[in-house]
């Protein structure tokens, strides 16, 4: 089963209306699970990915770590993203509010792009008052891999403009509420994280179902 078959999860589910909503699938997370029934991807970098029981990894160079050495760093990341574990690659993307060099977290990005496309792996992506810059760069490429940007906190206006693009949206704890129930009503499905959030997968799902039970789907 491929990843975007995995770890979306529908509204049915999230809402408890079928039987067994076991497991809860985590999207996007920087903890190794520490519930049975989690299915998680777990962010590694370049050198420093393994196997995690019931777990799997997304494995890039996020762009707070882009720096002179990010060429160096990337020599590793083909070997590790191969691995069967190794679902995504990232998360990695672009963030116009870290303090460093954006021409080189560009770079960055791109190379791994390119290794998505060539691996046939889907993209967990960062992202930070630089979506002009990723859509340019999606249209420029117009990759055959998925991209989710996780942790999505954006408004529904610009959730369409992505989600036209083919882009896809993952939610953590903080979201905009708007913005989670017009892409719920659209897909019938959400993807769900934690990130570093100090809550679990199942509060998260927990979060969102009160949300999708008290709002207009459609």
């Amino acid at each position: 089963m491929d990843f975007i078959s995995q770890f979306a999860v529908s509204l049915d589910v999230i809402l408890g209306e079928e039987a067994g909503m076991i497991p809860f699938h985590n999207s996007h997370t920087h903890r190794v699970p520490e519930d049975d029934n989690e299915i998680a991807i777990v962010n590694s970098y370049p050198g420093k990915s393994c196997f995690i029981e019931n777990a799997y990894l997304s494995c890039g160079i996020h762009p707070w770590h882009v720096n002179d050495t990010w060429k160096e760093q990337f020599e590793n990341l083909p070997f590790e993203a191969k691995k069967n574990s190794v679902l995504a690659i990232g998360e990695c993307g672009l963030d116009k509010l870290f303090v460093g060099n954006f021409r080189q977290q560009i770079e960055a990005f791109r190379a791994q792009v390119t290794l998505s496309e060539t691996l046939q792996k889907p993209m967990i992506i960062h992202c930070v008052k630089a979506f002009d810059e990723l859509l340019a760069i999606h249209k420029e490429i117009s990759p055959s891999q998925k991209w989710l940007i996780h942790g999505f906190r954006g408004k529904p206006e610009q959730a369409k403009q992505l989600m036209a693009k083919g882009l896809l949206l993952s939610f953590g704890h903080r979201y905009n509420v708007e913005t989670l129930l017009y892409v719920a009503s659209t897909y019938r499905c959400l993807y769900l994280e934690t990130d570093d959030s100090s809550l679990s997968i199942r509060q998260i799902y927990h979060q969102v179902a009160c949300h999708l039970s008290s709002g207009n789907l459609g």
